[in-house]
């Protein structure tokens, strides 16, 4: 089994709608364990709903359930700080001033838009993320519907975005659209990253056998190790969490 870098989670409890309790945070991470997961990014949102202008206090929480995981688990898994952004110019500025997070300090951010938001204004945030020197990731971008049109993932690409999928559309079933487009992405070598984007434990779990069953079948080896794996590594660095 290839070991699974999870770069979209919601495990932290109380910052937002994922993880209720510790509890449910490490029942979460059990059941990622069990799937091979070794590594997860915790991205708690920041939107309008949930603002958590605190990054001290996720690097902290991240470092504390790492401990409480690692020691209840058995396993050295690591758990990197993170956030899911909302894409705004203030978000940009924001981030500028040390108020948001990056993927583990680096310079990758998972940046999220709405669902019907217009292909100007995703391809217009992400030339202005790399002005202003970061990676934008784009989070989940099986559900931008302006994404779908033929070259503009490519686009996007070439402008310097990552594409992140989720896993569950991934591994649904063929007649379902979204699924086919993501295997269709995947085929065509487009996609950089994945993640669980779990929530809970019930129906927002996290849940990566069926697309990694399909991706064993029909990727080549070496892409599909460096969608689950090899990417997040380089972009994360051999170095752990202290």
């Amino acid at each position: 089994m290839t070991a699974i870098i999870d770069m979209h989670s919601h495990i932290l409890p109380g910052l937002d709608d994922g993880a209720s309790d510790i509890q449910e945070s490490i029942m979460m991470l059990r059941q990622a364990h069990r799937q091979g997961i070794t590594e997860v990014v915790a991205t708690p949102h920041h939107s309008g709903q949930y603002q958590n202008i605190c990054p001290d206090r996720i690097r902290t929480m991240c470092r504390r359930l790492q401990e409480r995981v690692q020691a209840e688990l058995k396993t050295e898994m690591t758990i990197w700080p993170g956030q899911e952004i909302m894409y705004s110019e203030e978000a940009l500025s924001m981030l500028d001033q040390g108020n948001l997070l990056t993927i583990a300090d680096s310079r990758y951010v998972l940046v999220e838009f709405m669902p019907t938001a217009p292909y100007s204004y995703i391809f217009r945030a992400v030339k202005d993320m790399i002005l202003a020197g970061y990676r934008p990731i784009l989070a989940h971008a099986e559900r931008y519907q302006a994404l779908r049109e033929n070259g503009r993932l490519e686009e996007l690409k070439g402008q310097g975005a990552g594409i992140q999928l989720n896993f569950r559309p991934i591994g649904g079933e063929w007649y379902h659209e979204t699924t086919r487009w993501c295997r269709k992405m995947l085929r065509k070598g487009i996609v950089d990253f994945l993640g669980t984007d779990m929530h809970n434990t019930r129906e927002r779990s996290p849940e990566t056998e069926n697309a990694a069953a399909w991706m064993e079948r029909e990727l080549d080896s070496r892409y599909r190790e460096s969608v689950l794996m090899g990417n997040a590594r380089q972009l994360l660095g051999k170095k752990k969490q202290e």
